[in-house]
């Protein structure tokens, strides 16, 4: 085959037993690779209501067909599992060199179920697939996982995860090669549920691509395009923080920066290698996403920049999704002040400083007293001291904000938080819409055409149901999710300084180029709706329905930043932009689910009976 291996890798990690099935040629026409085919590979296996911590939990794990070829920024894997945080079947997305080293070794896919009796790693090389012995690993950091496998191993792509996967926090993550964060909701904690304490890659074979010398032509145009970019440069020196003055450049250079690492064939860069140079934590040496991330801190009035990047650095190397720590920390603190939390409870005086997080941090990843009420996040909370204890933060299917909309303008990325079936997260790549600024509405016609939408969901789309906010975000969204859906697939990096380069019509060139068949911009975006109303279908059979998309009551009535001016969050207009969202994509407008002749027209007929069921 070209561009795909044609191989899914079964693991039992019960039995020990290894299999290899072939990728069928109707899972690619009808969900591409990549995220699509896991969502299905996920939903066929599942048994709808089962705890995520059951053995019988799949993790599916995926490429897309461009990954592991020179085309720039196609290095993206995704994870599907069902999710401890909120029980919701979720996709969680990573880079680095994991997905390049699978897709090498002769793999798309891997569905991994059962449990270990003890803890185990799995061992990728080329033909040989193994379970090795993790006993001497489990207990260490995701870092230092990842530096003694390298250290046996060689040359292979990692993921690991550290304590707090390991004792089930309900919020852990993993990270790809200690730098590349992947599972918020909690799909560290699985892993950590099946004793599988780390997946190691390494291939040897190449990807076999059908028109060498066209994509070879099409590659350069488009590398040079990017090389040309103006901000290109700054990007490439500064990374997230060009634009975000919460850190001081010259700062950032003289005293933080190390390095930048980027993913393979990508010609940007976007993550930070930082040497503290002075002060308590000289010498640390830390990973991460961004640095931007660790002086977000800093907006909380806490610690010196040293102690903020280290703390970064422990919930990193604990496994800890740092974007629900910053909103448990605060309510931590703030039931202490007014005490409801007491030093009885918690055995630790709370203070606004970095020996009380750092000791949280430890409690929460071992589950060690009062951390193990936080280990269960907002949730644990509430089942302690009730509902009213979260009231000021504003949550989603159990989790907090990722882009509180009162910050930002209300664009696809924020409003996307609600409807996800997966809950809020920071991934919901296409629409630019909140640098709009500045901008004329008009503008943005090349760009939804670049990302897919059809000409006549144009008008919809610019037809707001308040003129201030010049388009509908509920219209626009869910092209938004079906042009993420759509690069997942593929394997192409969503972020935005990278998928500004890439079209519709241009990812339908490269996919025949690399594989060899032809596949219209239509086609393409079709799977991308399908796998999206896929994985909503599996929600549904958790439960989830219109409810759960609505606005946390914190944000109505708050008045939101947009194009030209602002406009107030009321119920009304919260519930006009979700029957819009439901519209557009042919659901229920009561219940917020897919139609049967939605389904029908998808080619989804078989699942139906599934949600009739529900």
């Amino acid at each position: 085959m070209f561009g795909y291996s044609g191989k899914i890798l079964h693991v039992n990690l019960t039995n020990k037993e290894i299999k290899l099935k072939k990728l069928d040629d109707k899972l690619i026409k009808d969900f591409i690779g990549g995220l699509g085919i896991n969502i299905k590979l996920f939903y066929d296996i599942f048994t709808p209501k089962i705890d995520p911590f059951s053995p019988d939990n799949p993790i599916v794990i995926g490429v897309g067909p461009l990954v592991g070829t020179i085309l720039p920024s196609t290095s993206r894997i995704y994870i599907t599992t069902k999710v401890p945080m909120n029980n919701a079947v979720a996709w969680t997305g990573g880079s680095m060199s994991f997905g390049m080293m699978l897709k090498n070794a002769g793999y798309d896919h891997i569905i991994i179920t059962g449990r270990a009796d003890s803890p185990i790693y799995l061992k990728i090389f080329d033909d040989n697939v193994s379970l090795e012995d993790a006993t001497n690993l489990w207990g260490k950091d995701t870092n230092q996982t990842a530096d003694d496998l390298w250290k046996l191993h060689g040359n292979c792509g990692i993921i690991s995860i550290g304590q707090s996967g390991e004792n089930l926090v309900k919020y852990s993550i993993a990270l790809v090669d200690k730098i590349s964060t992947i599972g918020r909701g909690g799909a560290g904690a699985v892993l950590g549920s099946k004793n599988l304490k780390a997946i190691i890659a390494h291939g040897s074979k190449g990807v076999n691509v059908a028109e060498p010398k066209k994509l070879m032509k099409i590659h350069k145009e488009l590398y040079e395009r990017i090389r040309n970019y103006k901000h290109r440069e700054d990007w490439v020196k500064f990374g997230l923080i060009r634009t975000a003055p919460i850190v001081p450049k010259d700062f950032y250079l003289d005293n933080l920066k190390k390095a930048r690492i980027a993913c393979p064939s990508c010609p940007i860069g976007d993550k930070d290698v930082i040497q503290i140079k002075e002060g308590r934590f000289e010498g640390l040496v830390s990973y991460e996403a961004s640095v931007v991330n660790a002086y977000a801190l800093l907006a909380m009035n806490f610690g010196t920049y040293d102690e903020n990047i280290k703390s970064f650095d422990l919930m990193n190397r604990y496994g800890l999704d740092s974007i629900t720590i910053m909103a448990l920390f605060p309510l931590v603190k703030s039931l202490y002040k007014r005490g409801i939390l007491t030093f009885e409870e918690t055995d630790l005086e709370i203070k606004n400083d970095f020996e009380t997080l750092s000791k949280l941090l430890e409690n929460i990843s071992y589950r060690k007293g009062f951390g193990d009420i936080l280990a269960d996040g907002f949730e644990g909370v509430i089942n302690r001291f009730g509902k009213e204890a979260v009231k000021k933060i504003p949550l989603v299917k159990k989790q907090n904000l990722i882009l509180d909309p009162k910050m930002f303008n209300l664009g696809t990325m924020e409003f996307e938080q609600f409807v996800n079936p997966r809950g809020s997260h920071d991934a919901a790549g296409g629409s630019p819409t909140y640098f709009a600024p500045g901008r004329k509405l008009d503008d943005f016609r090349s760009h939804f055409d670049r990302m897919g939408v059809p000409e006549d969901a144009m008008d919809r789309i610019f037809k707001p149901p308040i003129k201030e906010m010049g388009l509908n975000i509920g219209r626009l969204t869910k092209y938004s999710e079906e042009w993420f859906t759509a690069l997942g697939s593929l394997g192409i990096c969503a972020r935005a300084q990278i998928n500004r380069f890439y079209s519709a019509k241009l990812c339908t060139e490269l996919y025949s180029f690399v594989t060899g068949i032809e596949i219209s911009r239509e086609e393409l975006m079709k799977a991308a709706e399908r796998s999206w109303n896929l994985l909503k279908v599996a929600n549904v059979r958790e439960g989830f329905n219109r409810k759960h998309d609505e606005f946390p009551e914190k944000l109505i009535k708050k008045r939101i930043k947009y194009f030209y001016g602002g406009v107030k969050i009321t119920n009304e207009l919260a519930n006009k932009l979700l029957d819009d969202y439901y519209d557009e994509r042919g659901w229920d407008l009561e219940k917020g689910t897919p139609k049967k002749e939605k389904l029908i027209e998808l080619g989804l007929r078989y699942v139906i009976e599934d949600l009739k069921n529900s």
